[in-house]
């Protein structure tokens, strides 16, 4: 029978057994044609096919006389061969056994159409019940070789399969020697087809696993059943890899293992990224500090044993739920406002809160910073959180203050005191009293301006300023206008329309530091103070040049890293250390560059979140 098609012979089913027999009569004589049809007509079990040419039709079986052979000899074997590696066959009729076919001048027909083309014969005129049995004994062998064909084409499909596959394919007979491997296989071992063929997997033996591991995949196999599992194994140039491995038996017709087939797959690096994540997870896990990693909507998608323990929740409780689900709503909202500031700027950002764990119980104070995280593809994906529990820090934090302000009060009122004597002294005396009154008065001047700063660095270091939207276009050029209303310096001012970057509120103070040095300690003839912004890879870049005496090292080591404190002898580098930590805090940077022929060029670098250029607004994020 055909297989399943909806060719001339009309719709078939799933099961070809099943379908009448498709014959095509190619009969010259028409009394023959007739009676054949009206014969195949009568039973179910048979169906004529005449639309279309013979090479073009879906038919089982072709009945033909001898004139129609000679005829059509060519037509029926390219039909035949059109069918390979399925078979057409043929019914040939003859007017009797002794046909003159044979004894004609074209021999060749005899020794060739007959060995190739003709499958049976059936002499004139026809015998019904032999007609039945030839036709079955055809219809059987179609059968055959479209089962055959079938076979093939699934076992070529297989094979290219197998050939194509990206995992490593061995198959072995029954004693284990290798009989085939596929390239994937070659590839990962390093051993050819013809290395490994005749080998055994011994070949591969890394040493790694135990005798014991081998006999149990053994005994597994032979006894009929698939092994899986991990195994270390070793290729051709020594080096040893992990497969994930799964090794089948192939049954004979008594379910007796013939072969086995073993199909490997190389997850060396994927088994050290499984360990060095285990690894992390661990010392996450084991850490006193509070972790927490949380997409873009602030849902956690990982936390640790440390945040379960303040939140007073487990894990997979915490896990899709947000601060909200653990602590007090304020502190929840200050959270919030933070990883927006991450989103906006993809930089860190640092803050303390002191949150209420309403489960737990507890409270505490955190020092937290926060980062942005990105997926695979590199688009930002959420934050990173670690949380430093600072509550004993914050006490100490807090006596600072209180020593700060009452050594201010009492410096500052001492100092008032100071300054109104000397003041007194100035106005009631001369000559060299005079100059000692104004040196005395200078000093407690300085003392003054020094507290203040102090105080303001204190501030810096010890209070969680919230970092906000800074236009530093407005700032600079108002900073400017009151430093050259102070200083006789040539004071020039190039930014854009608007800038606007993230800083602590106090950038101000550390701007205005910066350039008031450059104005105030300029001793050249024509002192000039240059300050531009430009806006570079996402941070916005304030330049504060002047033509002064330059910068010693001990006031650079200050500005760029702030570890100055062992050469601290004065207090008169406490403004510089003031735009250290302003800048510092506000996940900025400072670089000092000398100018040529003299002078220094003192350069900030802050986080953008939008400038305008000529009117013009562009997105400075990263």
């Amino acid at each position: 029978m055909t297989e399943p098609s909806d060719g001339p012979a009309g719709n078939r089913t799933d099961d070809p057994s099943q379908d009448p027999t498709v014959i095509y009569p190619l009969i010259a004589n028409s009394g023959n044609e007739r009676v054949l049809r009206e014969w195949l007509e009568a039973h179910d079990d048979y169906v004529v096919a005449d639309d279309g040419p013979l090479v073009e039709s879906t038919v089982d079986i072709c009945l033909v006389d001898q004139p129609a052979l000679l005829k059509h000899s060519e037509t029926i074997a390219a039909a035949k061969a059109a069918a390979e590696p399925a078979l057409l066959p043929v019914l040939l009729l003859v007017s009797d056994l002794n046909s003159d076919l044979v004894d004609t001048d074209r021999g060749e027909l005899a020794d060739n159409v007959f060995a190739t083309t003709v499958d049976e014969l059936i002499s004139l005129p026809i015998r019904q019940a032999e007609l039945e049995w030839r036709l079955r004994a055809l219809q059987r062998l179609r059968e055959q070789s479209l089962d055959l064909k079938a076979r093939t084409e699934r076992l070529r499909k297989f094979r290219r399969a197998v050939e194509a596959s990206g995992h490593g394919i061995m198959i072995t007979d029954a004693d284990g020697t290798i009989e085939y491997i596929n390239p994937a296989f070659e590839e990962t071992t390093g051993y050819s087809q013809a290395e490994a063929v005749g080998n055994t997997p011994t070949m591969l033996n890394s040493g790694e696993m135990t005798d014991s591991h081998y006999d149990q995949l053994w005994e597994t196999i032979s006894a009929g059943e698939t092994w899986h599992g991990e195994i270390v194994d070793r290729r051709k140039d020594g080096s040893r890899y992990t497969a994930d491995q799964t090794i089948a038996p192939i049954t004979d017709d008594s379910g007796q293992p013939s072969a086995f087939v073993a199909v490997q797959t190389d997850v060396t690096e994927r088994k050290q990224l499984e360990d060095q994540l285990k690894r992390h997870r661990d010392i996450v896990q084991r850490l006193e500090d509070p972790i927490m990693l949380q997409d873009t909507d602030g849902q956690f998608l990982l936390v640790n044993d440390a945040l379960c323990e303040f939140a007073g929740l487990p894990a997979e409780e915490l896990m899709g739920t947000d601060e909200y689900a653990f602590m007090d709503e304020e502190t929840a909202r200050t959270i919030e406002r933070r990883k927006r500031l991450v989103y906006w700027t993809e930089q860190p950002v640092t803050y303390s809160v002191t949150p209420t764990f309403e489960h737990s119980r507890k409270e505490a104070v955190f020092y937290t910073s926060r980062y942005p995280y990105y997926d695979d593809d590199g688009e930002l994906a959420g934050t990173l959180a670690i949380c430093r529990d600072v509550t004993d820090l914050d006490e100490r934090t807090r006596q600072l203050h209180v020593l700060d302000n009452i050594l201010r009060h009492n410096i500052r009122n001492s100092l008032n005191v100071i300054y109104g004597r000397g003041n007194q002294l100035r106005a009631a005396v001369d000559g060299d009293l005079e100059t000692a009154a104004d040196a005395i008065i200078e000093t407690a001047d300085d003392l003054l301006t020094t507290s203040e700063k102090s105080h303001e660095i204190t501030q810096v270091l010890s209070e969680d300023a919230e970092i906000r939207r800074v236009d530093l276009a407005d700032h600079i050029e108002r900073i400017a206008a009151t430093v050259a209303d102070e200083w006789p310096a040539e004071l020039s001012v190039s930014v854009p329309e608007a800038v606007v970057v993230t800083a602590l509120p106090t950038i101000d103070s550390a701007l205005e530091e910066l350039i008031t040095n450059a104005a105030a300690h300029n001793d050249h003839e024509t002192p000039q103070v240059t300050v531009t912004v430009t806006v570079d890879d996402g941070m916005a870049e304030v330049r504060v040049a002047d033509n002064g005496p330059g910068i010693s090292a001990f006031d650079r080591e200050v500005l760029e890293t702030g570890t100055a404190i062992g050469a601290l002898s004065h207090g008169s580098g406490l403004g510089l250390w003031l735009v250290y930590w302003v800048v510092k805090r506000s996940n900025g940077e400072v670089t000092i560059t000398d100018r040529d022929p003299r002078g220094t060029a003192v350069t900030v670098s802050l986080p953008v979140v939008s400038t305008t250029v000529d009117g013009e607004s562009r997105d400075g994020g990263r």
